[in-house]
């Protein structure tokens, strides 16, 4: 009978030891037949392109490109932690990818894509912002902080979208409160404007209150955030500077995924950037059309938009020497993004 009470106390430990071995591997769990489950969260809602032209259609590839051997339990929409969590909750491994976009007190050589006039396409800025990524910002800043990115697409220029005032001049921008994200702080700042950094999830809400005047946003943004719909007005083609949309892989989980599996991961990226750049080159146009019926959209004239170019000139090297000053190689990953913008254009 002892020996029975004693066989069952060392199996319900081996059990519980299992158990709690299971839980130190983090989100990434399996059921048991070679199927590996992974936890994806973003902030985007749904029905917004870099969702399902993004995320979607990564984890739709790596599916394809394993057989079904890698399944995602996907949370959107902040269903999971507020957008700026998503570094923390994936070295926890509350999550095994998340939308690191956010991270920038940790990751800031990445916002280098996100400068004022730094591409003139989604295409062309993804590009160079994914090939910066795979080479020195992987060992420089994202391994250093236990994650590696899975993919990077530049999106299109931000535009300037009003709800009372068309803005023409610099100087209307003079004062104006300005939702604003990544660099654009910086860039608003140098037009004298009022720039006030928040996530794109809560700038209807900000408009709608007058806590601010506009808010700069890419068109395939507007109607997932309904800015068309508080918005009067709009610029078509500033070059205001942009968002970079990352997703990272906790680099423990990586590191325990087959070959085969990782392999996968890379495809899958890579193609996600080809994809999604292209797609939202082509939407931006076709936007510009919709939305015009709800909001006035009007181009800057040629003099108005070299006028704002040469005013924001000096936000890159502003923004490498706070980098340079803070420890980061600012200046170095700047030097190193406009070589890569000129060797590609050959």
């Amino acid at each position: 009978m002892k020996r029975l009470k004693k066989s069952l106390l060392m199996g319900i430990c081996a059990v519980v030891l299992l158990a709690l071995a299971a839980c130190g591997n983090g989100a990434a769990s399996g059921n048991g037949d070679g199927t590996i489950k992974l936890k994806v969260a973003d902030s985007f809602p749904t029905t917004n392109y870099l969702s399902t032209e993004g995320i979607s259609f990564f984890m739709d590839r790596v599916k394809e490109l394993t057989d079904g051997k890698v399944e995602f339990e996907y949370y959107p929409a902040e269903q999971i932690g507020k957008a700026s969590s998503y570094l923390d909750l994936t070295l926890s491994k509350t999550v095994d990818i998340g939308y690191t976009s956010y991270a920038t007190d940790r990751l800031p050589l990445s916002e280098v894509a996100t400068l004022p006039g730094a591409y003139n396409t989604a295409e062309e800025g993804s590009e160079i912002i994914w090939t910066l990524m795979k080479d020195m910002l992987m060992e420089e800043e994202y391994l250093k902080n236990g994650v590696r990115p899975l993919y990077a697409v530049a999106i299109p220029q931000y535009q300037l979208a009003t709800a009372k005032k068309k803005i023409t001049s610099l100087q209307d921008i003079k004062g104006l409160k300005t939702r604003v994200t990544g660099t654009m702080e910086l860039a608003f700042d140098s037009l004298g404007a009022s720039p006030v950094f928040m996530p794109a999830t809560e700038a209807y809400t900000a408009m709608e209150r007058g806590t601010v005047d506009g808010v700069t946003f890419p068109f395939t943004s507007f109607a997932p955030y309904q800015i068309e719909s508080i918005s009067k007005y709009s610029t078509k083609n500033a070059n205001l500077g942009s968002f970079t949309v990352i997703y990272s892989i906790n680099e423990e989980v990586y590191k325990n995924l087959p070959d085969d599996v990782k392999k996968a991961f890379e495809q899958a990226g890579d193609e996600t950037v080809e994809h999604l750049s292209k797609f939202l080159d082509e939407k931006n146009d076709e936007l510009i059309e919709q939305f015009e019926s709800q909001v006035e959209m009007y181009e800057l004239s040629e003099e108005e938009v070299a006028e704002w170019d040469k005013a924001l000139e000096p936000t890159w090297d502003r923004w490498a020497a706070g980098l340079d000053k803070r420890g980061f190689k600012g200046s170095e990953v700047v030097e190193k993004y406009r070589a890569l913008r000129e060797e590609l254009k050959k």
